[in-house]
């Protein structure tokens, strides 16, 4: 797979510069060599195959920084390496780079201190670059730098430090969203990020928060909806899917409250805080790990992968009526006739909830009112029992709380919440038809109608 780890370093710089001020914490200027007088950025100067690097130092503003204190210990490209990493960066120059980002590179070739080659062991070692070591291997007079970067001139002294010269830009480690996916062993988001082709995005792109299934979770899914790998690989929308798990910005998981997000795909995610704090999204998904950090961003690990429902709580409802094992049939007719089928025909612009009486619930509804069928009920009292059965916010089961009062759309009217016997007034909720999730809200299935009160 490709690494963009210099690209990813340079897309999200704010998140590990440090500025040159650092170099304040460096030993006197006057520590000087007796061979040389020159500057350490003089001293690249004269030397013909230092040009770009000298470029490079002038366009970040590192220059007075790097002749004002000292000494420093600088592993410096040459300008054979600067013309290999401008091609790979798709940079046409130095100066096409932003002098911060530039700045945040150059820093990580420095060191403190002025170290001889002889000096230079095996093992990490501290740069300018906050939290960004270099990895050095010696084998006898041979000096590596982060495994592959070969040190070909060494000792090169200057007034205020130390020139090593190297073969390649070094860049700093990357840990991308991508990174932290293959990292981890996510390998089935993985191959579905480079099916999609968004894995430069969530290398260089950013910051994101990206709630990541599972391989079990993937395997479940697929299950679920009769799919084999090959044809999820296939999904003609397999881009939008992947994308819904994708907010902007970094949402650490103490940030995350109840409530609808807006995901890439630009279709919302619901999230929902169980009482025990458990963090739920759509109603049946729930993150099971959280906040590996990326460089760009942070990733939650989830049970379940995500889908954005297509279809309203209407249409929902009349998909189970006319099912070859048919439910809530009663329930569909009680909404025709009452009018009220068509309010419940909107998109996630609505936010409702209804509790869904099963066709059982609405027998016995007959019994009682001594009828045969929802062709006896008035029109009038259909619509405000049905009334009495909705309440107007998107509340999935993680959300209702013991001894919660819930409003409805029938004025005057709240429905109250008994976790402990998983009822809505005295009607329990059916295990089977929790969380059917529609566009406009949530369908709960219970076992008895409601009959709000005089």
């Amino acid at each position: 797979m490709m690494k963009f780890q210099p690209a990813s370093f340079f897309k999200n710089i704010f998140l590990i510069l440090i500025f040159p001020v650092a170099f304040l914490a460096c030993n006197d200027v006057h520590d000087l060599p007796p061979s040389n007088e020159q500057l350490l950025i003089e001293t690249a100067a004269e030397r013909e195959n230092l040009s770009l690097f000298v470029q490079a130092i002038d366009h970040s503003g590192l220059r007075q920084a790097l002749s004002d204190q000292g000494p420093f210990t600088i592993f410096v490209p040459n300008d054979e390496a600067f013309l290999e990493a401008l091609q790979f960066l798709g940079a046409s120059s130095i100066q096409s780079i932003p002098r911060e980002n530039l700045a945040a590179l150059l820093v990580y070739h420095v060191i403190p201190g002025r170290v001889l080659s002889s000096q230079i062991a095996s093992g990490e070692v501290d740069t300018f670059l906050e939290n960004a070591v270099l990895n050095i291997s010696r084998t006898g007079g041979n000096i590596v730098l982060n495994d592959s970067i070969q040190v070909i001139t060494s000792n090169i002294e200057a007034r205020n430090g130390m020139i090593h010269e190297i073969d390649r830009v070094l860049f700093p480690p990357s840990n991308s969203i991508l990174d932290v996916i293959e990292n981890n062993g996510f390998t089935t988001m993985l191959n579905a990020v480079l099916t999609a082709e968004i894995d430069e995005e969530l290398a260089i792109g950013g910051p994101f928060t990206f709630f990541v299934p599972t391989n079990a979770a993937f395997t479940r899914f697929l299950n679920d909806n009769d799919l084999t790998a090959s044809e999820f690989s296939a999904f003609p929308n397999l881009e939008d899917l992947l994308k819904i798990h994708l907010l902007e910005g970094v949402l650490p998981a103490s940030g995350i409250e109840a409530g609808a997000y807006l995901s890439a795909s630009e279709e919302p995610i619901f999230i929902s805080l169980a009482p025990n704090g458990a963090i739920w999204i759509n109603g049946n998904t729930r993150v099971t790990s959280t906040n590996l950090n990326a460089d760009n961003g942070i990733v939650h690990v989830i049970d379940y992968v995500i889908s954005s429902p297509q279809q309203s709580l209407s249409e929902l409802i009349l998909e189970f009526a006319t099912a070859e094992s048919p439910q809530f049939t009663y329930l569909y007719a009680a909404l025709e006739k009452s009018g009220l089928a068509a309010s419940l025909n909107r998109g996630f612009e609505d936010n409702v909830t209804l509790f869904a009486p099963t066709d059982e619930a609405f027998e016995a509804l007959f019994i009682d009112l001594r009828v045969t069928g929802i062709e006896e009920i008035p029109a009038e009292t259909l619509e405000r029992i049905l009334q009495y059965h909705l309440s107007p916010q998107r509340l999935f089961s993680q959300d209702l709380r013991e001894d919660a009062t819930l409003p409805t759309t029938l004025s005057g009217q709240t429905l109250n919440v008994n976790l402990a016997q998983l009822n809505i007034n005295e009607s329990g909720l059916i295990s089977d038809f929790l969380n059917i999730h529609g566009q406009n809200g949530v369908l709960h299935g219970i076992d008895q109608v409601l009959i709000p009160e005089d």
